[in-house]
This record gives structure tokens, C-alpha cells and sequence, in this order.
């Protein structure tokens, strides 16, 4: 068998996380592999949705006006409730105060390209089967064993980044265990749909416990989704029955979708907990949802995979990724993390009222609340003070929040 061919950097996965990181390590100059068990185009579970300051980085790779191209409308965001309507712009970034919705099958895509077109070695239909190196000092993680359409074969590399998602097989080959870990009390189902009527905002119409949302998207397509209490899954015999009665039961959605097509299946999951991972060591380094997974509620997964190769790819580089990735992780996702446990959280018409009561009269508060998804403001400092009671459901800081899931796992986490 000849010698394997040696890269500066193996990325296993090749979805934003790992052809993001790609492009990033590809433009500082280095020799970058990509392997993923798919091929492309390919679709996954997403939350679909990326906000202004995402915009910017993807415009920043070069693949915003191709992923334009398809179509997807620029969003404003409405809240419903009651017969009540909440809308509002973000502040511009960039000169956009608006977002999108593009599906993976067409995201991922564009991306994988971009990386090829970068100089990255993408290996499609290539499944990881182990690591070379045992992961020590001594003896570090130095390339992966895998198997495709031509059979086993192996690469070796400096660093093996897994970037395949919040089941990342990369993770489990190192023994990297979940910490931290935010009990998720709901469910997300959607399907896509065409020929639905557009407007110009993401749409989300609370029902308590449930809430119902459309999201127009590209190439004419529409995630309509339900988002609720996951203790009813049990009892829900046919889903796809459910999630239709679910969309019928408001009147303004179902009305949009009179003359739409259903083109999917219903698919989704009860499994959204929040989690950390220790995410480097000799030889190795976790991204994306690998790393970190947020309640989908945030719609965070497509901008922290962007921003963590950002951030990832100079310190690969510089040799500096094992002390300063995870530093940097920890300061860049610790508050949105916090806030992710009121999004999980089933909604309430108690809670309903008190968010509607002071967001129909302050419009400032709306914009700084819907900024919360782009970054541009903080939950505990410029949103919670603003809306009487609203701390006690969320609680009033941070610390109040993370401390107790924190304090569960403290020797696993620096293990």
C-alpha cells in the first residue's frame, strides 16, 4: 500500500462547519482534506435561518451572492399572539437588517464547492473509520482511516478537525463526552412546501404550549415548522396528521398555504439538548455542532459553525488551537447558551402576555429582542430589564442560569 498523502489539516465533514473551516485554512495557505459519508447536494436537519451578522461572513467567503442566486427572500421578524402582531428589522450589518432562510441541500452545497475552488481536497462518499495516533502527547491524533467508492484508505495531517455535526463519530472515536448539558422540554417538526404565499418575514405564531412557523426560503420552497412540548410525542399516533391539524389550527398561517404543496416528509426530532465537548487535544479539534449544540429555538447553528471557523482557522495555523479554542468558545457561546434554556422552554400564555404586553408599546425593546439572534445585543443587558417580569422565567443572570448545570460536571469538563 503507498505511503498515505500527508495535509496540513484533516477536516472530517464537509456541511458549514467543515467546508467553512476548509475555505478559512485553504486561504492561509494550507494543504486541507475533507471528507464526508455524503454526497452533494444533500439535505440535513437545520434551523435554516441565518441573521445579518451571518450574512456578512458568508459575503465575506465570497458565497452569499450564489447563495442569493436561489432566491430566498429577505426576513423580518413577526411575533403573533392573540390577535396581537410584533415586527421588526435588525439593526443593519453591513447594510442589511434583514435575514434568510436557505435550505442545507442548497447551502451545503455552495460551500463545498467554494472549498474545492479554494484548493481543498474534498472526499465525497468517504466514511471515517478511525484515527491514526492515539490522541496523547506522546502519541497524537495524526490522520484518519476511512472507506469509500474505491475501498479502505488512509491520510495522515498535523491536526483532524471533526466537524460531522452533534453526533460527530470523530468525537466518539476520541472519547469526548458531552458536559454541560440543558435539558430540552420541546420538539421541532417541519416539512418543506411550495407554491406557498410570500411575505417578506418569518412568521412565528404562538399557541401555547405550541409554536407554529413559516419560514420562506429558496428556489420557492417553505419550512413551515411545529415546535412544542416533547412529553406529547408519545401519544401522537400519525405525525403527519398531526402536523397538518397543528398548521390548520391558525387560520393566518393556513391560509397562506391554500394552493402550497406539501414536498417533504415531516421530519424532526425530540432530541434537542444543549451540550459542550471538550474540543481539542493533541493533534485534534471538534467545531460546529460538534462542539457546541444550542437549542435550534437560538437559530444559531449555521452562524456559530461560520464564526468558529473564523476564529479556528488562525489558530490552527499558529499551532495555539488546543489553549485558545476553547477560551475563545467559551466567551463567544457561554450567554446565548444561558438564554437557549428560555427558548426551550414550552411557552406559556402567562409568559406570552407579559412579552406582548411591553413589545406591542416599545419598539426598541422588539428590535433589540429579535438582535439577540444576530448578536447585536445582549439578553441580560439590553432586552430582560426591559420587560417587567420577564427574569422570572428567564432568570436574572448568566451565572443564575448555568451555574447549577455547570456545577454538575466541573471535573468532566477540564477532564
Amino acid at each position: 500500500m503507498p505511503e498515505p498523502k500527508h495535509y496540513d489539516t484533516i477536516i472530517v465533514g464537509a456541511r458549514v462547519a467543515g467546508s467553512s473551516l476548509a475555505i478559512q485554512l485553504a486561504r492561509a495557505g494550507q494543504k486541507v482534506a475533507v471528507l464526508d459519508r455524503t454526497t452533494f447536494p444533500s439535505d440535513t436537519l437545520s434551523t435554516h435561518v441565518v441573521y445579518p451578522n451571518t450574512l456578512k461572513r458568508m459575503d465575506e467567503l465570497g458565497v452569499l451572492d450564489r447563495v442569493l442566486e436561489n432566491g430566498p427572500p429577505p426576513l423580518y421578524t413577526a411575533w403573533h399572539y392573540d390577535g396581537q402582531m410584533v415586527v421588526a428589522p435588525h439593526t443593519p450589518i453591513a447594510g442589511r437588517d434583514w435575514a434568510i432562510c436557505v435550505r442545507r441541500i442548497t447551502l451545503d452545497s455552495i460551500l463545498v464547492d467554494q472549498a474545492r475552488s479554494d484548493g481543498a481536497e474534498v472526499f465525497e462518499g468517504c466514511q471515517v473509520t478511525g484515527l491514526i495516533g492515539e490522541a496523547t502527547d506522546t502519541d497524537p491524533v495524526r490522520g484518519v482511516t476511512a472507506s469509500g467508492p474505491e475501498g479502505e484508505f488512509s491520510l495522515t495531517a498535523d491536526v483532524v478537525v471533526g466537524a460531522d455535526g452533534a453526533n460527530s463519530s470523530i468525537a466518539r472515536l476520541l472519547g469526548a463526552e458531552k458536559y454541560s448539558v440543558m435539558p430540552s422540554e420541546t420538539m421541532q417538526y417541519f416539512a418543506y412546501w411550495k407554491n406557498a404565499d410570500v411575505r417578506n418575514t418569518q412568521d412565528f405564531f404562538f399557541e401555547p404550549p405550541w409554536i407554529v412557523t413559516h419560514f420562506p426560503s429558496d428556489n420557492d420552497h417553505h419550512v413551515v415548522s411545529i415546535n412544542g412540548p416533547k412529553s406529547e410525542r408519545k401519544s401522537i399516533k400519525n405525525l403527519e396528521e398531526f402536523y397538518l391539524s397543528k398548521l390548520e389550527s391558525v387560520p393566518a398561517l393556513w391560509g397562506r398555504l391554500s394552493r402550497a404543496e406539501k414536498v417533504s416528509q415531516v421530519k424532526g426530532t425530540t432530541r434537542l439538548e444543549g451540550f459542550y465537548r471538550r474540543s481539542t487535544g493533541a493533534g485534534w479539534a471538534l467545531t460546529g455542532d460538534a462542539a457546541h449544540f444550542k437549542h435550534p429555538a437560538t437559530a444559531q447553528g449555521i452562524g456559530d459553525a461560520l464564526h468558529a471557523a473564523e476564529a479556528l482557522a488562525p489558530m490552527i495555523c499558529s499551532g495555539t488551537y488546543r489553549d485558545e479554542y476553547p477560551q475563545w468558545r467559551h466567551e463567544a457561546s457561554r450567554e446565548l447558551y444561558a438564554f437557549s434554556k428560555h427558548l426551550a422552554e414550552v411557552p406559556t400564555h402567562a409568559s406570552m402576555e407579559l412579552m406582548f404586553k411591553a413589545l406591542v408599546h416599545d419598539p426598541d425593546t422588539a428590535r433589540r429582542l429579535f438582535d439577540v439572534w444576530s448578536r447585536r445585543s445582549r439578553p441580560w443587558e439590553d432586552v430582560i430589564p426591559n420587560i417587567p417580569g420577564m427574569e422570572a422565567t428567564t432568570g436574572t443572570s448568566v451565572e443564575d442560569v448555568l451555574t447549577p448545570i455547570e456545577s454538575q460536571d466541573d471535573l468532566r469538563k477540564t477532564a
